[in-house]
Order: C-alpha cells, then structure tokens, then sequence
C-alpha cells in the first residue's frame, strides 16, 4: 500500500507514520485498487461496527484485509513487537488513550490528513484525549469511554420475581440505582451455572477500571496529587469486598477471573 487512508476506529483507530500519507484533499475519495492492512481490537460487541466495512470499501473502491482481532491488551503486545522488529507495515490499527503514550513516532499526525470541520464534529474532549504531545494519534470510535449498566427488561417485569423480591429485600424491584441494589438483584437472580446476576471483566488490568470506579463510589481516592495509589483505605477494602463477595456469592461466573473486555 503506498498511501495512508483515515477510518473511524475501536477504543481509537491510528495510522502507521510509516505507510505513507494521503492529503486532506483526498478524502473522502475513491481509491481503487488500494488495500488497507488493518489491525483491530476484537469481540462480539465490535463486529456490528466491522458489518461496516463493505460498505466502505464499495464507497471508496479499496479493500480492507484485516490481519489481526485481538483484545486490547494482545495488541498492545503485538505493536511493541512489531515497533521492536521494524515490521510496522499495516495501514491503520487500534489503540485507546491509554496505550497511546508508549508508542512514540509511530502514528500519523491526523490534523494533517483530515479537514478542520472533520475534526471539529467530535467532542472536544476525546480529541485533547487522543492528541499526543501535539499530534492527534487517533479517533475516537465512541464520543465516550464511559461505564454502561444495562439490565434485561424482562427480569424486572417478571411478576414472581417482583413478589419474591420484595418478600426478600422489603423493597419493590426495579432497575438500581445504587450499588447496594446491584449487589441485591446480582444475587437474587443468580441460578449459577446456568444464568448470573451480573458479571465484569476481573483479570488483570481489565479490572483496573471497575475497581476504580468502586473506590470513588464509597468515598475513596485511587491515585493522590502525585499520582501515588491510596487506595489501599478503608474505601479500597469496601470497594474489593464488593467484588470478592459478589463471586463468593456466585453471582458472577466462575471464569470471571479469567474475563477480559472481550
């Protein structure tokens, strides 16, 4: 491929500096003949965005070839082997915020590839989120990364379960809005093994972010000023026991030590 083409990504789609550029004034455009070697973060939740590829490629004439689906953190690792083996020759990738500042030089500087009106239809904050050191090394795939709760619908409409709910924990059963609620619905409708009252991803860094989020909700801080860990209070023990009692309980699957986000 001797041109660089833009794309929407996953958690954020970059651009290998090494591949090559096309000018803003190229896009949107047809580019026939030109395929874009792409590597992408993987699992269920992200195939309705790749159902979109297709349609891509009939607008624009090239063709995807995806070489890679992998979680966050295998692709992570597969970057930095390919930074370390000068093999970085794909097209456009995925990467988060997150991962981005260890990866030094290797991404296009989008502002230079995309009109201003492009950029500026994003909110604000995701492209400073996506800017390093002055390049914007990414786009964002969602307009957020923030934490969801869904809950099935049914479950709560289901009259016994709202009789024997009430019966239990002298409150009507309805969607929560506290976390002291989640904790009572994940248990009551745990059947394990066939059905769990709520799961999370709990290994490794996944569950950085659910921990965090648990500290701050009883009244704790993650990190101080200096970027120190404090959590290790009486807010931090709270928020494990949160976890720790949610899968002693079984309301959680057993494998979800071993869950990532995909």
């Amino acid at each position: 491929m001797n041109r660089l083409l833009s794309g929407v990504c996953a958690g954020a789609l970059l651009l290998a500096s090494g591949a090559g550029a096309a000018l803003a004034g190229d896009l949107p455009g047809k580019f026939e003949g030109v395929t874009v070697d792409v590597k992408l973060i993987g699992g269920q939740q992200y195939e309705k965005l790749y159902e979109r590829i297709p349609e891509w490629e009939k607008a624009t004439g090239a063709k995807v070839n995806i070489l890679t689906k992998k979680n966050g953190f295998d692709i992570d690792k597969e970057l930095k082997s390919d930074i370390a083996s000068g093999s970085t020759n794909w097209c456009v990738g995925w990467n988060h915020s997150s991962f981005a500042p260890q990866y030094t030089g290797l991404y296009t500087d989008l502002s230079k590839l995309l009109p201003k009106e492009e950029i500026d239809a994003f909110v604000p904050s995701t492209i400073t989120s996506a800017t390093i050191d002055g390049k914007l090394e990414m786009l964002p795939r969602a307009q957020f990364d923030v934490s969801a709760l869904y809950y099935q619908k049914s479950l709560y409409e289901n009259a016994d379960n709202k009789t024997k709910f009430k019966a239990k924990y002298g409150y009507d059963l309805v969607p929560p809005d506290t976390w002291k609620e989640v904790t009572d619905q994940a248990q009551f409708f745990a059947n394990p093994p066939n059905f769990y009252g709520t799961q999370f991803a709990g290994k490794e860094e996944a569950i950085n972010g659910r921990f965090y989020e648990m500290v701050v909700a009883e009244g704790g801080e993650y990190l101080d000023k200096d970027g120190k860990p404090v959590f290790n209070s009486d807010a931090g023990i709270r928020a494990l026991d949160w976890f720790v009692n949610l899968y002693k309980a079984k309301a959680v699957p057993a494998g979800t030590t071993n869950y990532l986000w995909d």
